[in-house]
């Protein structure tokens, strides 16, 4: 390696840490955009209604966790979480199970209408209106029974 190719990059580095990290991305509604609260709980259960521990449940926006926790030993869940109200992003539940013979869950708590028009999520997924206080009891089940269900809704195609 060439010696001015050295001071170049040492010459980099040092502008590197003199200008520090790249700043946040502040949200469409500005640097001081309120976050509105809500609340998401409920319980979790398998096939045959009994209650699972351990499930993972996460709330993203905009695809970036907002927050997650794990349901308790009778299977409930409370996930307190703020958000834009006045901005347009899509803000989802994941319900993942501790076991990979369980199917995870996703739930619509609102949709952009961005996400609406390029039809990114199946009308099939379960929905619920994003307020500051929702409950949302969920089964988890395996593969075979998952297909059952979404063919019985006709959210497969032939």
């Amino acid at each position: 390696m060439k010696r001015s190719d050295v001071a170049i990059g040492l010459s980099l580095l040092l502008l590197c840490a003199l200008v520090g990290p790249a700043p946040a991305q502040t949200p469409p509604g500005g640097p001081h955009a309120a976050r509105a609260d809500a609340v998401l709980s409920g319980q979790v259960t398998d096939a045959a209604g009994a209650p699972l521990a351990g499930v993972t449940v996460q709330v993203f926006e905009e695809g970036f966790l907002l927050v997650e926790a794990e349901t308790n030993a009778d299977g409930s869940y409370s996930l307190p979480f703020g958000y834009f109200p006045d901005i347009d992003w899509t803000i989802i539940a994941w319900f993942v199970p501790p076991s990979e013979t369980l199917v995870p869950e996703i739930l619509i708590l609102r949709e952009s209408l961005k996400s609406k028009s390029l039809e990114l999520w199946s009308t099939c997924l379960p929905r619920l209106d994003l307020r500051p206080q929702m409950q949302y009891d969920v089964q988890l089940v395996d593969g075979n029974t998952k297909r059952q269900r979404m063919s019985e809704l006709e959210c497969l195609e032939q």
